[in-house]
């Protein structure tokens, strides 16, 4: 090669000529510190095999000097036979080597930060998905300098995920995932930002970290900002260190910089190449068959990322058809399978997908699914997952081949951050150093993205989070002033803490005091009739949430009280009744769907949060006017949240075991163990008597759960 484009290199498949390795060598190390060479060098260690055995050495020495010290370690180990490191990089070497972590070995960007962090300054990464963020969490932990660590996480997926690789260090830390869980002497809090909020005592916080921090952004236009931005000003006003870790943005608010100290550390290393495939020109029908074709060839695991979870069955379906059209089906057996055919129907369609090596993600799915369907995926069980933005913000995924199908995410069209956070769902340290993104659409234009912090910058800042600023920071005072005219301080922390619209409550709260003696319908505990929620849940909805129908509040009530007084395949099939009486196109599925979608938004979480306000509202105003009889929706909300599940053992439920196993399994704890830690002790010593309980698919969730 006489001149160099890497573009040109990147598309070898050998290197067995020792001459081009020479030349190619002297090329990199020229230019050894950019991410050109970075690229290069990466790719050589996807072809190695087929690299010239005796240019192996030099190059050895260049993935050395490039800083990719995990691989350089592994090719040490497996090239020992024709390559022994120099006495200067055996010492270069060590100082990369984690004190804390066993066998492991930071790049040389991780290195930057772990020195940072280890000089006790706060610190904000931007960096690629593949640039090894998780770790340095870990090396945090693995420390066991600090007494209470906080890890703010943004989906009950990840939570678990960072669970299932931290509960190595349970003998050192106590675990806690929920607010049930009693915090002991030394902790590792994994939360999302509501939980934060939630958690009646939460001890000072030593190590503070927010993973995925461009959620906290105004930009986003998310539901979890005010949660985030405030649990931000709550853990920081005891000045913990803290760690900010984000996808690759460009800069972050300044006065947020200030206000904290915070080291930013922007970077594009990677330890994976990404390449772009483009697969465009094409009508809908020929961009279809064109996607299933490109899927078929693939020999590793695929995700095709989709708009919507209605377009991700209807493309899985799609895709399975095509093959049966094909005969090029197969018939997988999996656990979950009698799982499914017992608790939703032996006919959804997702079982017929999985038997087929296909899955479908959305955020409707109940938690121990999406874990399922995760790991079958991660250990090829899967080969293909047709997903929302749900899978890629929510979990990591070892893929080789990411197809960006869909233009859109839901109604708008995919910005750039969007489109770089998707395309880095491709390749995977430790096993796929190159990954293949297909993109059949335009690539979103380049521009900026600024991680503004509102409860820090004040610009756009919600009335939710402005009224939980400390007053002497408060830019807008006026604003804020107006927003507590007119109520007492009680009221005030009470419409504070609940986190939902502030003039909302007001409103709520105006109207329960007018109409205080002519409420009867709120004032109900246990389970209620079906009058008392539908009213009850009127008002949520009309003051709360702006949603001004007797309708939706009917609806939304029935559905409710069928999940707490009947099994959920009875509630499937009641929905599917409905469905066929108005044909419905395949009124099963769409019937699973709509419960599951409604289970896991409005049951798990929309409907015990309205319930909560409500409650706490007219508690306040019917104390004022010394009426004793008040409403108590606890125990309502706590079981339509955990699924009936025995409040002793929610906490299973974030350890992802379905309810189904949970409430076989409580039948058999006393009353007297209370404690998650002695209830995870318990069952561990009797899981050969839990086995008869459960289905195959359950014991498998619980054991990984526990063990």
């Amino acid at each position: 090669m006489n001149e160099y484009n890497v573009i040109d290199i990147l598309e070898l498949s050998e290197l067995q000529n020792f001459d081009e390795n020479w030349n190619l060598t002297k090329f990199v190390s020229s230019i050894v510190d950019t991410s050109d060479a970075r690229q290069i060098i990466i790719h050589i260690l996807d072809i190695w095999s087929k690299v010239n055995t005796d240019a192996k050495p030099i190059w050895m020495d260049l993935i050395e000097r490039a800083g990719f010290y995990p691989y350089y370690v592994d090719k040490i180990q497996s090239e020992k036979k024709i390559f022994e490191p120099s006495t200067q990089a055996q010492i270069r070497t060590s100082f990369f080597k984690s004190d804390y972590l066993p066998n492991i070995y930071f790049h040389e960007q991780q290195k930057k930060i772990e020195q940072a962090l280890n000089s006790g300054k706060n610190v904000a990464v931007s960096a690629p998905t593949s640039f090894g963020k998780s770790l340095l969490i870990e090396e945090i932990v693995a420390r066991k300098q600090f007494k209470n660590i906080l890890i703010i996480q943004p989906t009950l997926a990840l939570i678990d995920e960072t669970r299932r690789k931290l509960k190595k260090y349970s003998n050192h830390y106590n675990i806690v995932v929920n607010t049930r869980q009693i915090p002991k002497e030394q902790n590792i809090f994994i939360l999302t930002a509501e939980r934060v909020l939630e958690f009646p005592e939460l001890p000072t916080i030593d190590f503070f970290v927010i993973d995925e921090f461009y959620k906290i952004s105004n930009r986003l236009n998310d539901s979890r900002i005010d949660a985030l931005n405030i649990a931000l000003l709550n853990i920081m006003k005891e000045k913990p260190q803290a760690m900010f870790l984000t996808p690759s943005v460009d800069s972050l608010s300044e006065k947020f910089r200030k206000k904290y100290d915070v080291d930013f550390f922007k970077t594009d290393y990677a330890l994976v190449n990404t390449n772009i495939i483009e697969v465009r020109n094409r009508n809908n029908k020929a961009k279809k068959i064109k996607l299933f074709e490109l899927i078929k060839e693939q020999n590793a695991p695929s995700i095709v990322y989709v708009k919507s979870p209605n377009e991700a069955y209807k493309l899985a379906n799609d895709y399975l058809n095509w093959l049966e059209n094909l005969n090029n089906i197969e018939n997988t057996n999996l656990e979950i399978f009698e799982w499914m055919d017992k608790n939703i129907s032996p006919d959804w369609q997702l079982k017929r997908l999985l038997r087929n090596g296909i899955g479908t993600h959305n955020g409707a799915l109940p938690r121990h699914i999406v874990t399922t369907e995760i790991d079958l995926f991660n250990d090829r069980h899967l080969k293909v997952l047709f997903a929302t933005v749900s899978l890629i913000e929510g979990v990591n995924t070892v893929a080789k081949n990411m197809f960006i199908y869909s233009p859109n995410k839901g109604n708008n069209l995919i910005d750039f951050f969007d489109f770089a956070n998707i395309r880095g769902r491709a390749g995977r340290m430790g096993h796929y150093f190159t990954g293949n993104v297909f993109l059949f659409n335009e690539e979103p234009e380049l521009e900026n993205f600024t991680i503004d912090v509102p409860s820090i910058d004040q610009k756009e800042v919600s009335d939710e989070i402005l009224v939980n600023i400390p007053d002497e920071d408060v830019v807008d005072k006026e604003r804020k002033k107006q927003l507590n005219y007119d109520i007492d301080s009680e009221l005030q922390k009470i419409i504070k803490d609940n986190l939902i619209s502030v003039r909302g409550q007001k409103a709520l709260y105006k109207f329960i005091l007018e109409y205080y003696d002519q409420l009867d319908y709120i004032i109900w505990s246990n389970i209620p009739d079906y009058n008392q929620l539908w009213q009850t849940l009127y008002l949520g909805y009309k003051f709360l949430k702006g949603k001004d129908s007797e309708g939706l509040a009917k609806n939304k009530a029935v559905t409710a009280l069928k999940l707490v007084n009947q099994p959920l395949p009875q509630v499937i099939n009641d929905q599917k009744k409905y469905f066929e009486s108005k044909e419905r196109k395949d009124p099963l599925n769409s019937a699973i769907d709509s419960i599951l979608k409604f289970q896991r938004n409005e049951a798990n979480f929309e409907i015990p949060k309205l319930l909560a306000v409500i409650e706490s509202i007219q508690k306040y105003v019917f104390k004022t006017k010394g009426i004793k009889n008040v409403g108590d929706y606890t125990f309502f909300a706590s079981i339509l949240e955990n699924e009936k599940v025995d409040e002793r053992f929610q906490f299973l439920i974030d350890y992802g075991v379905p309810s189904s196993a949970i409430k076989k399994i409580s039948k058999m704890v006393t009353q007297e163990i209370e404690s998650d830690s002695n209830i995870v002790r318990y069952l561990k010593s009797n899981l050969d008597t839990i086995d008869f309980l459960l289905l195959p698919y359950e014991k498998t969730l619980i054991r990984k759960a526990l063990i």
